[in-house]
């Protein structure tokens, strides 16, 4: 079954009426710069929510590429579709050419391990709008789902082989926990006592061990 409401990374596209579903006013130049990209038919990304938002809620996120984080905070009658981020196979033909074989490689790793590998940043935000984003020390933010700890593992043994084959591009990115919560795959790879996630609400340090805790066991 489809998800009710959008999650973190996903996109959403405003309706007609956004502008009647707004929970927080922003200033007049963030709504001029929101106003001017929804018109352009351009989406938007699903930030993590506070703490205390309800339900029917969602925060939005705009980066412009100056790199200026517009945040957009809406009632969910504002959007009229969502879609989920795009993969990374579907943003080949928008990255440089430089970065193909790094690339190629995830998409490997990714079906080797039966993952959809996804993208966020940079290079969602090109692909998706099909504005200018991308610089030469852009990263590609990689985003992943495994089902189990044996795959988080394999996972990051295979990025960090990729990384060391290709130094053109730094892979940066997300790896997905059970609970909707996400920590870096860099971090993670380091295998710390205590590493930051960021969830569906709010952010804090959790064990390797409270992690590892989250994913089914092995079939």
């Amino acid at each position: 079954m489809p998800a009710e409401r959008p999650a973190r990374h996903d996109w959403v596209y405003l309706g007609t009426d956004w502008a009647h579903h707004l929970r927080s006013p922003p200033g007049p130049d963030v709504l001029r710069q929101v106003t001017e990209w929804r018109e352009h038919g351009r989406p938007f990304a699903v930030a993590r929510q506070d703490l205390l938002d309800q339900d029917d809620e969602l925060r939005l996120g705009l980066t412009l590429p100056d790199r200026r984080h517009l945040a957009l905070h809406v009632g969910l009658p504002a959007v009229e579709r969502w879609m989920p981020p795009p993969t990374l196979n579907e943003t080949r033909a928008t990255a440089p050419e430089a970065w193909r074989s790094a690339m190629e490689d995830v998409v490997a790793l990714g079906a080797a391990l039966d993952l959809t590998v996804r993208v966020f940043g940079s290079l969602a935000w090109q692909h998706r709008s099909g504005v200018s984003f991308l610089r030469p020390m852009s990263d590609v933010d990689l985003l992943f789902s495994p089902a189990h700890w044996s795959d988080v593992e394999r996972l990051l043994f295979g990025l960090e082989a990729v990384s060391r084959r290709h130094s053109v591009v730094r892979l940066d990115g997300e790896v997905v926990l059970p609970d909707g919560g996400a920590v870096s795959w860099r971090e993670l790879a380091l295998e710390p006592e205590r590493i930051w996630v960021t969830g569906p609400r709010g952010a804090s340090p959790r064990t390797l061990r409270e992690l590892r805790a989250l994913f089914p066991a092995e079939p």
